[in-house]
């Protein structure tokens, strides 16, 4: 009986560990062939950082790779001699190493099942006789009778009018471009936790000029917990209406702070609750949130590490790092430097920068439409997935499989990480993405 193929495309940490959990179904265990265009095979774009004051934003005791094995990260920097750690925002950078070491371990399979890395971009996906078949850039063709969409973030869109000047736009893990950057005043587009991390590293490496981060509504990352009580247990059964919904947790949240109790047990309260609730909004409630609260929501849910949060405030303090609430309205490139007009929130009145450079922050631009990834393209285009009414990644239902753009379920093509946002919300975090990729490790290989 010939095993099981199943193919993953991308080895950031959802195909990595995807891949891992596969290798642990014992003789249901099918052959995986996971494909990456990176040298790395495991941290991905998140994680490769070679920053080591890069920190996690979730503490080391919930960032194991398999949900049953709670403490799977801990003891693995324990076994390098990193002490106590469960408590603690361990490296990035670490990370991305212990990543690489779970998928290293896996690639030993069990009963024979193999585990096969591929280096190299896939261009195309269809359904074929057998199951599907893979094109890669070079001409390489991959079958399989399972794939599995594991694209990660996708890069950020470079805004127009940067574009339309001809200024140059620096992606914010592109060492070499940051480090290019000339002496002066930097300009961070988005204000989020890519943003800090670029501040941070900008301005240990650059001890004068000023680093100013904007984005529309001005929100930076508020901080973890020193030290975190459990939250409630049970999450409270919030009113459909988004309204109504936002209304009920301001009054816990005035509840909770009567009692003395920190806002941020609110929030993690709706972790585990969050995709069952984002499914049963409308989609307008989902447009509205995603106009109005996603900011909001963003820096209260993804939150930065004490130690990172303290360095940020201090860096407010001495002027170096400066939020900006508002939007650019032109850019010129004059000589080295770029001359800028920015407008401030609710106000008509333009405000002169001149920076040496600007880095884009903003974060993954989410819609495939706007994609310039072949295979995405090519998937779109003949109606193989499609994008979520909300315009939020790939269309998936409840179980991670593929839907068509004719909305039936592909046989056999599933998705999983930040590209099923849209259906899900919480999509991008560790928790999140190690439970649904033991789920679809069970569904991918049944036992026998």
């Amino acid at each position: 009986m010939r095993r099981r193929r199943v193919a993953i495309i991308g080895a950031g940490f959802s195909g990595a560990v995807l891949a891992a959990h596969l290798m642990r179904r014992g003789r249901a265990a099918p052959d995986v062939t996971l494909i990456e265009r990176r040298k790395r095979f495991g941290p991905g774009l998140a994680y490769s950082t070679k920053d080591s004051t890069h920190l996690l934003n979730v503490r080391a005791s919930n960032m194991s790779a398999f949900p049953e094995r709670a403490d799977h990260f801990v003891r693995w920097l324990a076994a390098r001699g990193s002490g106590k750690q469960a408590g603690r925002f361990a490296p990035r950078a670490s990370y991305g190493r212990y990543i690489e070491d779970v998928l290293r371990r896996a690639g030993a399979g069990w009963f024979g099942a193999k585990l096969t890395r591929a280096h190299g971009d896939v261009v195309s996906c269809r359904p074929d006789d057998s199951g599907w078949r893979l094109t890669l850039a070079n001409g390489r063709e991959v079958d399989a009778d399972a794939v599995v969409l594991a694209l990660g973030n996708p890069a950020p869109h470079e805004p127009g009018i940067f574009a339309r000047a001809g200024v140059p736009v620096a992606e914010p893990w592109d060492a070499a471009a940051l480090r290019s950057i000339p002496n002066g005043d930097v300009l961070l587009l988005g204000a989020g936790l890519t943003a800090v991390d670029v501040a941070l590293s900008l301005t240990r490496r650059r001890r004068k000029g000023t680093v100013y981060a904007l984005s529309r509504r001005g929100q930076l990352p508020r901080a973890h917990l020193t030290n975190p009580a459990p939250p409630a247990p049970v999450a409270q059964n919030l009113p459909l209406p988004l309204s109504e919904a936002l209304h009920a947790i301001r009054r816990d949240v005035r509840a909770m702070a009567e009692r003395g109790e920190p806002w941020q047990h609110a929030v993690d309260r709706l972790r585990a609750r969050t995709p069952e609730l984002w499914r049963r909004l409308p989609l307008e409630a989902q447009l509205r949130f995603l106009r109005h609260l996603r900011p909001w929501w963003d820096a209260h849910r993804h939150r930065a590490a004490p130690e990172i949060a303290a360095q940020v405030a201090a860096l407010q303090a001495e002027g170096r790092l400066r939020i900006l609430a508002g939007e650019i309205v032109s850019a010129e490139q004059v000589g080295r430097q770029v001359h800028l007009q920015h407008r401030q929130r609710g106000s008509r009145a333009r405000h002169r920068l001149e920076v040496a450079g600007v880095v884009n922050c903003s974060g993954a631009a989410m819609d495939p439409w706007l994609s310039q990834e072949p295979l995405v393209r090519q998937m779109l285009d003949e109606g193989i997935i499609r994008a979520p009414a909300n315009g939020l990644g790939i269309d998936v239902d409840a179980d991670g499989r593929v839907l068509a753009a004719s909305g039936a379920p592909q046989q056999e093509l599933y998705a999983i990480g930040p590209v099923t946002q849209g259906a899900y919300w919480e999509a991008t975090a560790v928790p999140e993405i190690r439970t649904r990729a033991a789920a679809l490790a069970l569904t991918l290989a049944p036992d026998r």
